[in-house]
């Protein structure tokens, strides 16, 4: 047999054993409109999964029934009647199959979901949802409430594998949430009158099970309908009355209730029917039987049956049993971080006055200690006291090193440098790693354990040669290895083992690179002088014979060559018994020659060159003034040309601009002829200087 037809057999003999239980069900796609098929295949398994937590059918996979079919060679896509859709039950093997379509126009979406029986043929119960707003909304609260409205009406009328029907003193309740069209209305559940009703919403917590539900209101007919209620399940309604009688419904007899309960603001429910928080009093309570249901959390249910007389008023006090303990936990060291079954509830010293009773596993954690855990059981009213020393998870290290100052590492992550005192760390396995420059480093595996003091005093075995370095010029920079290390002399400096690269450099020197093999223990004195740059130095003098001192050191008498020089900054100082002393600054460059030729003067013949400097700018500024005033002269003579022209102008305009350009040309004469006036001072000023300079002349031949 192929293996699709033994998958085919066992499914239908867990159908077959699934009729002893819960009925078997299986969900068609649901029909999509205005939106995407993943959509709708989405929103497909969102209702199966709502659908399977009402606990009221077996619900076949959609990964098996789409084996199943594929073996029988049935094309789903193409199943859209509800002949189709029984026929798909029916190779399933299913007593129910779910059909719907889904529809979205802008923001409003339309669900119809269809419960057929695949043995008649008949939709056994359908409902239709509609939703305007986001389609998370939509996917969260009408999808869940469909799948609960069709599980609680497929039953109706009729017994239900795992349901029964149950008296209203059963614990195990559901919610039944209407809302209506109209207020205020009167509510009868389970042909018992309940009270009228101001709101158009009516919660109603009902015990598991079928039940009858009906609304009158003045001006509507009757809405009445049986609902089965799930344990531990809301659905919501929404309920149109349609306009009918005037009547207010059958004459009832009502009374009052007054509800108080201890402690206050417990939720009071009659029938069923929520009708607001003690203290509380409902004023229009049928006559007859009630059940007084008042829940309050953390507390039992107070349960009891009130007989209602007409016109008479009904007191019930509701003395509320606690449901919970208090439960205050204090741990050494306190700030452990406190969990009640996996949920965080906070640090201690942490009271929880009220903590519903139960049986909880306790958890304190905090860092460096061991996690506690504990099964605890609070009973009703108790009061339970934990103290909850936890035991350290950590140990304390103690390191010192020889020398000192070496870097500590665990697992290759940097704890600080010798001597070292680590007062909580961690309990387990360390890689231990000691590390100084110039030394070989240490490196062990180390265990904490709990509690104790793991100490340890290394010996650092070094791994350097020392080096002395003298030379000149003192203060030239020394680098070793790469890295500036100091200046000469250097004393005393450790050096790794092995080939350094000594480099020494100073301004105005060559630098120079040597290589020294250095052993551990080594003690090396070097001398290292550095070779000054360099240039030439050429005085000449007229006449010679004068004497020649560089940053006043004697070299001699001119002419002289001075070779080899060290470069920098020169003071050249030139004297002679008969002439003026000379004085000029230089630089002196590598390899650079520097001439000087030098004119040896006499007080006189000083004076005279002065004399014929200043002569040279005088006869300048002659020049200038006389050309200011040619030019000053000439544009005068254009000016009054001009004006002769404007005054045989032939026309207006002509005149205009030959009267306006010779003014412009008149005051532009003006102006140059200003400069040249100006300019004369200069010469008057030189010519004076001159005057003076031939009289020290004079006195000079007077010597």
């Amino acid at each position: 047999m192929r293996a699709g037809g033994i998958l085919y057999l066992i499914v239908i003999l867990v159908n077959l054993l699934a009729a002893q239980g819960l009925p078997t069900v299986a969900i068609i796609q649901f029909e999509a409109s205005g939106m995407e098929a993943t959509d709708a295949t989405n929103i497909t398994s969102r209702f199966s999964y709502e659908l399977s937590r009402a606990n009221r059918f077996r619900i076949t996979e959609r990964e098996m029934m789409e084996r199943i079919l594929k073996e029988q060679k049935f094309q789903l896509s193409e199943c859209t009647s509800s002949d189709c859709v029984v026929e798909v039950g029916q190779l399933l093997n299913v007593r129910y199959m779910i059909a719907g379509t889904i529809s979205k126009t802008f923001d409003l979406y339309s669900l119809h979901v269809r419960l057929i029986s695949v043995e008649s043929g008949e939709v056994v119960a359908q409902t239709v949802e509609d939703f305007e707003g986001s389609a998370r909304d939509f996917i969260s609260g009408t999808i869940r409430n469909a799948a609960l409205k069709l599980a609680a009406e497929s039953s109706t009328g009729q017994e239900v594998s795992g349901i029964s029907h149950v008296t209203p003193t059963s614990t195990r309740t559901g919610q039944v949430v209407y809302t209506l069209n109209t207020s205020p209305v009167n509510v009868f559940i389970d042909g018992n009158f309940s009270g009228e009703n101001n709101s158009q919403k009516i919660n109603l917590s009902l015990p598991m099970g079928d039940h009858t539900i009906k609304f009158t209101a003045a001006g509507y007919s009757d809405y009445e309908k049986t609902v089965t209620v799930l344990p531990d399940q809301s659905i919501e309604y929404t309920v149109k009355m349609e306009p009918g009688s005037v009547a207010f419904g059958p004459a009832v007899t009502t009374g009052i209730i007054i509800v108080r309960s201890v402690p206050e603001g417990a939720t009071v429910y009659l029938d069923g029917r929520d009708v607001g928080v003690t203290p509380i009093q409902v004023p229009k309570a049928g006559a007859g039987q009630h059940t007084i249901r008042v829940k309050a959390t953390l507390y039992y249910d107070h349960l009891e049956q009130v007989d209602v007389q007409a016109d008479a008023i009904i007191q019930v006090m509701a003395k509320l049993a606690p449901s919970f303990g208090s439960l205050n936990i204090i741990s050494d060291p306190d700030g452990a971080v406190v969990s009640l079954n996996g949920q965080m509830k906070g640090r201690t010293p942490l009271k929880i006055n009220e903590l519903a009773s139960g049986e909880y596993e306790i958890t304190i954690s905090k860092d460096l200690y061991h996690t506690y855990f504990e099964k605890f059981i609070i009973t009703d009213g108790s009061d339970n006291k934990r103290n909850i020393r936890l035991q350290p998870a950590f140990g304390r290290m103690s390191l010192k090193s020889e020398p000192a100052g070496a870097s500590v590492s665990l697992d290759s992550r940097k704890r600080g440098v010798t001597p070292l005192d680590i007062n909580e760390l961690s309990s387990g396995s360390y890689t231990l790693r000691i590390e100084m420059d110039l030394y070989t480093p240490y490196e062990s595996e180390i265990t904490i354990e709990d509690g104790k003091t793991f100490t340890q005093t290394c010996s650092l075995n070094p791994c350097f040669g020392t080096l002395n370095i003298d030379g000149s010029p003192i203060g030239a920079d020394i680098i070793i290895n790469g890295a500036a290390v100091g200046t000469i002399p250097l004393k005393l400096f450790k050096v790794p083992a092995g080939l350094a690269e000594i480099k020494v450099r100073a301004a105005s020197y060559h630098p120079k690179t040597q290589f020294q093999q250095v052993n551990v223990g080594d003690l090396l004195n070097l001398d290292i002088q550095l070779e000054r740059h360099t240039g030439n130095v050429l005085v000449l003098t007229d006449p010679p014979g004068a004497h020649i001192a560089l940053n006043d050191r004697n070299q001699g008498v001119s002419p002289k060559i001075l070779l080899g020089m060290p470069t920098g900054k020169y003071k050249l100082a030139i004297t002679h018994t008969e002439y003026l002393p000379v004085n000029e600054d230089f630089n002196l460059a590598l390899d650079e020659r520097k001439e000087f030729n030098i004119k040896l003067l006499t007080y006189v013949g000083s004076i005279r060159q002065e004399i014929d400097r200043v002569k040279r700018k005088r006869n300048l500024n002659i020049v200038a003034s006389g050309v200011l005033g040619i030019t000053a002269g000439a544009l005068q003579f254009i000016s009054m040309k001009t004006y002769t022209d404007y005054e045989n102008a032939s026309t207006s305009t002509e005149a205009v601009d030959l009267y306006d350009k010779a003014n412009t040309l008149n005051k532009l004469s003006g102006y140059v002829g200003t400069a040249a006036g100006l300019s004369a001072i200069p010469i008057l000023k030189r010519q004076v200087e001159i005057r003076k300079l031939i009289s020290k002349v004079n006195k000079g031949h007077e010597r």
